[in-house]
């Protein structure tokens, strides 16, 4: 009995000394707070900011301390004065900042921070030529960690020995900070207008100087909410102008970039990597990002990936894959800005398949067509872009006709637009042709050259959707017309020009000659379609040349010619009204020289008219 009354005794004394001990502790860190004073907090985050940023920091108000759950120091009206121009404008003001700190070593008199929130900030940033700002600094911790960086980086890539002195301070990162509602208003110009980013919220990560920094944040830009998520390793090289491993993406309804390589924010800057791009409209992009190029009204999706290597003024882009309207193709792309002359793209790129009347849209304007608004037609692209690239494709097509092998160019310099195709493949023959556009014309604001050899008609007059009594067979074509009016702005009845086609034996569907005659002889007026169907009129050979002016299309030759007859055709096409005014002459093939005519029954010259319209014309013979 009394072995177990003493077992409990020491049972007893042990938990009450265990209390009392919890009691003690609990005790000391309840009255720690007690122990912390406002102002040497206040103070020390004061000198720690201007320490690390090498400016002199003001913080305003008195501050407010809270200890649950983390110890925070708040304190209001806070600022960031330029060193070099004292006088100048803050460079930072914050309506609030907050401050985790450490509690015992504040109890000690030398708190230390951990992590920081700036409440409704502005940055004022103004960027200077020789890649310095108003934020550069030659004292400070951080400045300090960068020049023992670049020290260290240029011995290394010199293979020299680290100097004594590029010691890089433990105190040169950051650390945590959290911005809530900020501001950054930059300036690249004196006397220009600030641009903005707004609603900036996110969190900025660097804890050591060695460790990699991160930044995650959301902000409005010109309207548009825009995600940056980026990340370095090597945060003091990125600061000190050295290359510097970067990994970068912009998120944003009118643009997405990705980046993944190698960045120099130096004087002369340099960027190397794995790039991603995709926008849905680039028109709206480029609009967004304030450039005074106005592409196409049409220009739509882009889809881009590539190596790229930038300097300042120059980028190239290899092992480029791109989409432009769902047109796919691969090859390098240069990209130049100059200072006497708009920015160039030059380069190669070949496509599987290439709709061309999309990707010409890419480069220019297309609003509604007509003579009335050709005068408010913003030509201006046609100066604020150089292009120079050369294409190729497997498979083209141009609105309904289709090509194949294709090899073009498309050139846009100073105030004139060209597109040639210098081979093309289409509908058995080959193909070759020029659309130029310029400001102040090609004597005027167009002009189309088109030359066809080889080619199966038929094919193109049922890709064009062109029906009638047209010869359908194998042969040439040559097209030239011009507009004083922008593609896009012209009528039918602007266009100039000639045309000249020839064709080797074929058919004229639906033209039945003895049927023809037989109507001629009984019917004042009488159509195609009372020819009857599946007939037609074989000929040897057939040329029809006229030339084109007004709305109107002059034939100045127009025969078919078959084995023992033929139509000769004269007068005006009024093309621009689809109507029809023609005089023709059916008649015996005349004989060679030295031949005898073949006797056919009813061969003898018959006159006709052809009026009405297009492709159902009225013919009325003409009784003399």
């Amino acid at each position: 009995m009394g072995f177990i009354i003493a077992q409990w005794s020491l049972r007893r004394a042990a938990i009450s000394g265990a209390l009392f001990v919890l009691v003690s502790v609990l005790a000391v860190f309840a009255s720690l707070p007690l122990a912390v004073s406002s102002g040497v907090v206040r103070d020390r985050l004061e000198r720690d900011i201007s320490t690390w940023a090498g400016h002199p920091v003001s913080l305003g108000g008195a501050p407010s301390l809270d200890f649950w759950p983390t110890p925070t120091i708040q304190l209001d009206n806070v600022e960031i004065l330029p060193s070099a121009f004292a006088a100048s404008d803050a460079i930072m003001r914050a309506e609030s900042i907050v401050a985790n700190f450490n509690l015992f070593s504040a109890v000690l008199g030398a708190p230390s921070f951990s992590e920081f929130r700036l409440i409704r900030p502005t940055f004022n940033v103004e960027l200077y030529p020789d890649a310095t700002s108003n934020w550069t600094s030659a004292s400070g911790e951080l400045a300090r960690g960068i020049d023992a960086a670049v020290a260290r980086d240029l011995a290394a890539q010199t293979g020299e020995e680290v100097p004594a002195t590029a010691i890089i301070p433990a105190s040169a990162a950051l650390g945590t900070v959290t911005i809530v509602d900020g501001t950054i208003k930059w300036v690249r110009d004196p006397g220009a207008a600030a641009e903005k980013l707004t609603a900036i919220n996110g969190t900025v990560a660097w804890t050591a100087p060695t460790a990699v920094a991160r930044a995650n944040i959301t902000a409005i830009f010109r309207g548009e909410q825009v995600t940056f998520a980026g990340s370095t390793a090597a945060p003091l090289l990125l600061l000190g102008g050295r290359t510097a491993p970067v990994e970068a993406k912009i998120s944003s309804a009118p643009l997405n970039i990705e980046f993944g390589g190698s960045v120099s924010l130096g004087q002369n800057y340099f960027l190397s990597g794995a790039l991603t791009l995709s926008s849905v409209s680039v028109r709206r992009a480029l609009e967004w990002s304030g450039t005074d190029i106005r592409p196409g009204e049409a220009l739509g999706a882009l889809e881009l990936t590539a190596k790229v290597t930038a300097e300042r003024t120059k980028a190239k882009l290899d092992d480029l894959i791109i989409i432009i309207d769902r047109n796919r193709g691969i090859g390098v792309l240069d990209m130049e800005l100059r200072e006497d002359a708009p920015p160039l793209i030059a380069g190669t790129l070949a496509f599987n398949s290439l709709d061309i009347a999309s990707f010409l849209q890419a480069f220019t304007p297309l609003p509604k067509a007509g003579k009335d608004i050709a005068s408010t037609i913003d030509t201006r692209f046609l100066r604020e872009i150089g292009l120079d690239l050369r294409l190729s494709a497997q498979s083209a097509s141009f609105g309904p006709v289709a090509l194949s092998n294709l090899a073009a160019a498309a050139r846009v310099d100073r105030g004139r637009a060209n597109f040639d195709v210098g081979d093309a493949t289409a509908y058995g023959g080959s193909l070759i042709g020029r659309v130029a556009l310029s400001e102040k014309g090609v004597d005027g604001g167009f002009k189309v050259q088109l030359s066809a050899r080889k080619t199966n008609f038929s094919g193109l007059f049922d890709a064009v959707g062109l029906t009638g009594p047209l010869p359908r067979g194998t042969g040439s074509l040559d097209l030239e017309v011009t507009s004083p009016y922008p593609t896009w702005a012209t009528a039918l009845s602007d266009l100039t020009g000639k045309i000249d086609l020839a064709v080797e034996a074929g058919m004229v569907p639906g033209l039945d000659v003895a049927k023809f005659r037989e109507l001629a002889g009984t019917e004042r007026f009488f159509d195609l379609g009372q020819l009857g169907e599946g007939t037609g009129f074989a000929f040897n050979s057939a040329r029809f040349e006229a030339t084109i002016a007004d709305g109107e299309a002059n034939l100045e030759t127009a025969e078919l010619i078959g084995p023992q007859q033929m139509f000769s055709l004269s007068g005006v096409i009024p093309y621009s009204r689809s109507s029809l005014a023609i005089a023709g002459v059916l008649s015996p093939v005349p004989v060679a020289e030295g031949q005898t005519a073949a006797t056919q029954p009813g061969a003898e010259a018959l006159r006709f008219f052809i009026g009405g319209s297009w492709p159902q014309p009225v013919i009325s013979p003409v009784i003399e």
